[in-house]
């Protein structure tokens, strides 16, 4: 599953590429509005929903809805939709409260700015 996974990834990551063109970022593009959004390679595919266990017994689902929204649900509360958000790496969704960061396997949380869970791993 991962290595289709991981092709529909690449296909969809290249077909990107080839609508935005072929122009290279600079480092002034790395401080774009949020407006930008980068996806990572790893991330789910469209639907799919993922499992991440915390450190401290905690876990947090998320299933990715095309790479412009993600249904969190953090630990005691109500699924709640994060649009995308610029990253410079991995994946960004945040509704200006909370922001869930996901990169490869690992996810962490952020509520006014504060990092409330961290070093989360994906069980899928």
């Amino acid at each position: 599953m991962k290595s289709i996974f991981k092709a529909s990834v690449v296909t969809v990551a290249l077909a990107g590429l080839a609508l935005v063109g072929c122009n290279a970022p600079t480092d002034s593009d790395v401080a774009a509005t949020d407006d930008t959004v980068t996806t990572d390679e790893t991330m789910a595919t469209d639907g799919e929903l993922v499992v991440f266990n915390c450190p401290g017994g905690e876990t947090i689902t998320a299933q990715f809805i095309g790479t412009e929204e993600a249904v969190v649900t953090l630990p005691d509360q109500a699924p709640m939709t994060l649009p995308a958000t610029e990253a410079a790496s991995g994946a960004r969704y945040s509704d200006g409260t909370t922001t869930f960061w996901n990169k490869g396997d690992e996810a962490l949380v952020e509520v006014d700015d504060e990092v409330v869970l961290s070093a989360c791993q994906s069980q899928n």
